[in-house]
């Protein structure tokens, strides 16, 4: 078996270098190449699979380092290695599925593993002062389609929870920033966040704690969110500098190619546009 350890990339070097380094830092069995979904054309999932295969492998497991399972990005993965047909309206607008006769598992996410759940809790507990006098806002950067951005809400949710078994905060709300979304999507997302944190501050002291592999740009989002709201803690610190996440990549390894699925979103839709097949009021993105 070999493994590859993919990521989304980032346009700043200095960034793809720090998951390079993470990488090279997992203790595993068998080899590992890394690869990035964008932005190094040198490590791509397709060159990432023929350099296993060049050493004679040909039982491969793509770790996916994310926060969530519940993005477009999970499900072109399992497109590019032939775990899906299709993805819909989408297909035409990703690369060619990669053609191998390699066998492919690919890993979920991070989502609620428990070895997360402790990191983003320890994080919490850093600028947490006093739990009762306190409500904490969890972050994510959220996907485009809807259906999925339910789906990472409910399990930020869960997160939140997990949090609050030792931290009896006042009140847990959990949010995406809807980034790559549509203008007014994703002006809505950060409406709501903006109005959940002026209503959270009049309460006492907020703490936010941001759900991703790096923080720098979702933190100075929130921060001209968030300007002028009082009495507000942001984290920022990112599960990539969490010791958590390298122990979570070398359990994942340990479950070798028999991963657990992800848990699967009810696309039953039972309101539906007669003339295309498609939900009304919503994209399918492809993923339905």
């Amino acid at each position: 078996m070999g493994v590859i350890i993919i990521s989304h990339g980032a346009p700043i070097p200095e960034w793809n270098q720090k998951v390079m380094n993470l990488i090279a830092s997992v203790k595993s069995p068998y080899p590992i190449e890394p690869a990035f979904l964008d932005y190094d054309k040198e490590r791509t999932l397709e060159k990432a699979v023929r350099r296993l295969e060049a050493k004679g492998i040909n039982n491969i497991l793509i770790v996916h380092l994310s926060p969530t399972s519940y993005s477009n990005h999970h499900e072109e993965i399992r497109y590019l290695v032939g775990l899906r047909k299709d993805l819909g309206v989408y297909t035409e607008m990703t690369e060619t599925p990669i053609k191998s006769t390699s066998r492919f598992a690919v890993s979920p996410g991070m989502d609620e593993h428990p070895l997360i759940v402790a990191a983003l809790s320890e994080y919490t507990r850093e600028l947490s002062q006093e739990p009762t006098k306190e409500s904490l806002i969890l972050v994510g950067h959220g996907p485009v389609e809807e259906v999925e951005n339910i789906m990472w809400i409910r399990q930020l949710k869960r997160i939140g929870k997990e949090i609050t078994k030792t931290l009896n905060f006042q009140e847990v709300v959990c949010m995406n920033l809807r980034s790559d979304a549509a203008d007014l999507v994703r002006e809505q997302a950060h409406e709501d966040l903006r109005e959940a944190g002026q209503r959270l501050s009049k309460q006492g002291r907020v703490i936010v704690v941001i759900s991703s592999l790096g923080t720098f740009m979702l933190q100075q989002e929130v921060k001209n969110i968030m300007k002028g709201v009082p009495s507000l803690a942001i984290s920022n610190k990112g599960l990539m500098s969490h010791p958590n996440t390298v122990r979570w990549i070398e359990a994942t390894i340990q479950n070798g190619m028999n991963q657990p699925a992800v848990p699967p979103i009810n696309r039953k839709w039972s309101n539906l546009d007669y003339d295309t097949g498609k939900p009304v009021g919503t994209h399918r993105y492809g993923l339905l």
